[in-house]
């Protein structure tokens, strides 16, 4: 007796019900939202840290003298409490007296002894060691306080002559040097680097070269001879010439930036430009220029931000 065993087998596909469907959309639904969140917490963990430093240099600016350089370092601004004792804010102390602790107002502190009174009786004064070897007997009462005075203070230091000059004549001089460093270091470093990547001359890349290796010498071997010369040799002390008028010579740094893109821009274009009988002053202005926007707007913000921040200049 034979069987018949057919050649092939039929598989029929499994299809889905629609509890299978929502359930499986559902557990995708739960595993995206879980990528997600933990996604956004380390960018945001990753960003906080990047803005430690920041947000440390907002609580300092809110900070006392004192707190500032206090040892340990706070992340909260403190400072004394003050209490009023006969019309005068005297800050407040934690000390240990024979009677136990107490808390006590402190008049004066003369090498590391102080002379305190009780607040509610201002009559009677006491003398204290602030410390007594290891053990401290008086300790300030601090409290979180956000001196917002501070940016008043700093705004109108030019009231007090002995202090110094305003804060806002230091930003208007600032904004001055920053302005014609911008204007002296495009007008002097544009047409040098156009020389340096379309003219052809004997020697132009080792005068390049050249160029190059002055950025070699470190601002620490130039910094007094170039005071020398503006202060002794040109008479240019307590003004701002020395600061403005080297910005209208060349620098290496931007000469070579500039001409790296310069010679990104088409030789076919100035050479076409020569054909309809365009010199180079007019190729360089009217044509390289209006094209090398973005660059000189690099070297803008560059020079910017180099003048705004220099203070060990001449």
């Amino acid at each position: 007796m034979s069987a018949n065993i057919p050649s092939q087998l039929t598989v029929r596909p499994h299809i889905e019900t629609e509890q299978e469907i929502q359930r499986r959309a559902r557990a995708r639904k739960i595993r995206n939202f879980f990528v997600s969140l933990s996604s956004h917490a380390a960018i945001n963990f990753v960003g906080l840290f990047f803005l430690l430093p920041f947000l440390w240099m907002l609580i300092t600016a809110l900070k006392s003298s004192q707190d500032v350089f206090h040892t340990p370092p706070r992340w909260l601004p403190y400072d004394n409490v003050r209490v009023d004792v006969n019309g005068e804010l005297l800050p407040l102390y934690n000390v240990q007296t024979e009677n136990g602790p107490r808390q006590l107002a402190a008049v004066k502190i003369v090498e590391g002894v102080g002379t305190f009174v009780d607040p509610a009786d201002p009559g009677q004064t006491f003398e204290y060691e602030i410390q007594q070897g290891a053990v401290k007997i008086a300790e300030p009462v601090m409290e979180i306080s956000f001196r917002w005075q501070n940016f008043p203070d700093a705004m109108n230091r030019g009231s007090r002559p002995s202090v110094g000059a305003s804060f806002w004549v230091y930003f208007r001089n600032s904004l001055i040097i920053a302005f014609f460093a911008i204007v002296g270091t495009l007008l002097s470093n544009a047409p040098v680097a156009y020389a340096f990547a379309r003219l052809k001359f004997p020697g132009s890349n080792l005068l390049f070269i050249l160029v190059l290796a002055t950025m070699m010498l470190p601002f620490q071997v130039t910094m007094i001879p170039v005071y020398l010369l503006f202060n002794n040799f040109l008479g240019w002390g307590d003004t701002f010439l020395p600061l403005i008028i080297p910005t209208f010579f060349a620098n290496a740094y931007d000469v070579f930036l500039l001409r790296q893109f310069f010679r990104t821009i088409p030789e076919e274009m100035c050479d076409a430009a020569r054909v309809d009988g365009a010199s180079e002053w007019q190729i360089f202005t009217r044509i390289v220029i209006p094209l090398s926007v973005p660059v000189l707007a690099t070297v803008t913000v560059f020079t910017f931000l180099w003048a705004w921040n220099d203070f060990t200049g001449p």
